[in-house]
């Protein structure tokens, strides 16, 4: 991989010494050590238009670029990646995600004051679902142990799993209605 970096800066400018070469290499990691976005995407187990997407959103900082115009990533990339997609599972939209990485490399008022309200409103989202799961998982170990109260502890899990379903339902549209 260095070898590519290394000749085609040399056909670029085949007057440029190693050192002014290299020069664009970033400060985290010489060039041997950078990944191409065919091995982040490989390594974070995503398509190479995931990446070039998550970079399109600022998710992810502007990699830098052989002289051929090639992304190389350091390796701390992946930690951004992997983050994001936690993220995402956990239930931010890719929205959220922008916001909080944008928020942290801003650091203004602005953003963070942007990035406490977006926290804020996530967590009592979170919250609740904590809740939602605590209830669910005493109603499957009741309809799981048996006995006369499993078809009850069924009933209660089935109208739980609808009221929440109407609930996501109506927090997702404008008007509350599907």
């Amino acid at each position: 991989m260095s070898t590519r970096i290394s000749s085609g800066a040399a056909r670029t400018s085949s007057s440029a010494s190693p050192e002014q070469q290299d020069a664009s290499a970033p400060s985290s990691g010489t060039a041997r050590s950078l990944l191409s976005i065919g091995e982040l995407a490989r390594r974070a187990q995503v398509s190479p238009r995931t990446i070039r997407y998550y970079e399109e959103l600022g998710i992810l900082p502007t990699p830098q670029r052989t002289a051929g115009g090639s992304r190389r990533y350091p390796p701390e990339y992946l930690s951004y990646v992997q983050g994001a997609l936690l993220l995402k599972e956990l239930g931010f939209s890719l929205e959220e995600v922008r916001e909080l990485c944008q928020g942290t490399q801003e650091r203004t008022g602005e953003a963070s004051a942007r990035t406490h309200a977006m926290l804020a409103t996530k967590m009592a989202v979170l919250e609740q679902r904590l809740r939602l799961l605590s209830r669910l998982h005493d109603l499957i170990r009741a309809a799981a142990e048996g006995g006369g109260e499993a078809n009850s502890g069924a009933a209660e899990l089935l109208r739980l799993l609808g009221e929440e379903a109407q609930a996501a339902g109506s927090a997702s549209s404008p008007t509350g209605q599907r």
